[in-house]
């Protein structure tokens, strides 16, 4: 008995490659890694790669557990150390796991290590994550984004993709956000575009809303050439499909395409979503910016004071209304001398005064023109409405 299982034994390593066996021999990661990396080609087929990359987990974990031991036994550990182990067995173990899921030789799909590394790299998932939370904690950013993106995409392996363990995951939205953060802040904003994704459908209402202002700042600062541009309008496009309802969608799209003028689009979005505050701002936009100044005080009057763009609103309203008196004053003025009749001059002056009580409210929201600049035009209305008074008290501002 005693002979045949050692002629078995030598039968089952007797059609191994040379290169494999030296793979299997290899005592440490990094020997083992560069043996792999050298002679991947050289490897027989599938099984071979998937049994190589599996030696590479076995020994990436083995470090790790070593580290995580002393942890759990509050000895002094390295948590880069124990970060980077966990990292390198979750990377070789998605490599693994694509090849252990090919069709052998006779066309057979029999895994030999899914079930499991599935098991065992649950636990070094967490670590990955808490390596990312760790590294961008420490302002490595790069490093971060890569541990954060690990995780997340170790979710759509084969690995873990449909297991009970991804379908209960609480993490992926976090490590979304996180991963998208990190590559904002490395000024990576194609990477920073894509990362957000998982976040924007997070339970929490706190993250989806932060992932959707920095996934669209990201976008916005990706634009480098003329197709930049024309792709992030299109982008855009596609995310007012999928969240109709966005106000934040929706104000990307709407000031992208008051940028680049295309106000009939603009005009179709916002008669199309008329429920969405933003329209009517960007109705009153388009048609001040066509000198329809009364069209663009209706549209803009629409909008309430708890609308966050409520300041600029007013004060486009109250440059709206300046310029209707301003219309009235050149079609009714004496070409020589400026002056108007009685009746002229009484409703010229009641525009203005209806252009300064917004002006006025203007200067009460935004006191040191932090946001608008409303000083020289309120000053110019008291001027004409000969309020002297109140001309002085802004001479000096």
């Amino acid at each position: 008995m005693m002979a045949m299982m050692l002629i078995a034994a030598a039968t089952t390593f007797a059609g191994d490659s040379d290169a494999l066996k030296a793979i299997l021999k290899a005592k440490t990661y990094a020997d083992a890694e560069q043996l792999l990396k050298t002679n991947l080609s050289q490897l027989a087929n599938d099984e071979e790669k998937a049994a190589a990359y599996n030696k590479l987990v076995d020994l990436a974990m083995d470090a790790f557990n070593g580290e995580d031991n002393k942890r759990l036994l509050q000895q002094p550990f390295d948590s880069k150390v124990l970060y980077a182990n966990a990292y390198n067995a979750l990377v070789n173990a998605i490599e693994c796991d694509k090849y252990d899921q090919l069709p052998n030789a006779k066309g057979k799909i029999k895994p030999r290590y899914h079930n499991k590394n599935q098991e065992r790299l649950n636990t070094v998932r967490i670590a990955v994550i808490n390596g990312g939370v760790e590294y961008i904690n420490n302002q490595d950013n790069k490093n971060a984004y890569d541990y954060f993106m690990l995780y997340l995409n170790s979710a759509k392996s084969s690995l873990f993709a449909g297991s009970d363990i991804i379908k209960t995951d609480a993490n992926l939205g976090l490590a979304s956000y996180y991963a998208g953060r990190a590559a904002i802040l490395s000024e990576e904003y194609g990477k920073a575009t894509a990362a957000f994704d998982e976040a924007l459908n997070d339970t929490s209402a706190e993250i989806r809303d932060e992932a959707f202002r920095l996934k669209l700042y990201a976008m916005n600062n990706n634009q480098k050439t003329a197709a930049d541009s024309a792709k992030y309008v299109a982008d855009l496009k596609e995310m007012m499909v999928k969240y109709p309802h966005n106000d934040k969608v929706f104000g990307a799209l709407g000031d992208a395409l008051l940028q680049q003028e295309k106000t009939d689009e603009l005009t179709a979005l916002c008669n199309a979503n008329p429920d969405q505050p933003l329209a009517g701002i960007y109705i009153g936009m388009i048609a001040m910016n066509d000198k329809k100044y009364e069209e663009a005080i209706a549209a803009f009057s629409k909008i309430t004071p708890d609308h966050p763009s409520y300041l600029q609103v007013v004060f486009n309203r109250a440059v709206c209304k300046l310029n209707v008196a301003g219309e009235f004053q050149e079609k009714y003025a004496n070409k020589n001398t400026g002056a108007m009749t009685p009746q002229n001059e009484a409703k010229f002056k009641e525009l203005l005064n209806d252009a300064r009580v917004d002006f006025e409210t203007v200067r009460e929201l935004d006191p040191d023109q932090n946001t608008v600049r409303w000083v020289v035009l309120l000053r110019n209305i008291y001027y004409n409405l000969g309020d002297e008074a109140k001309y002085k008290e802004l001479e000096n501002m």
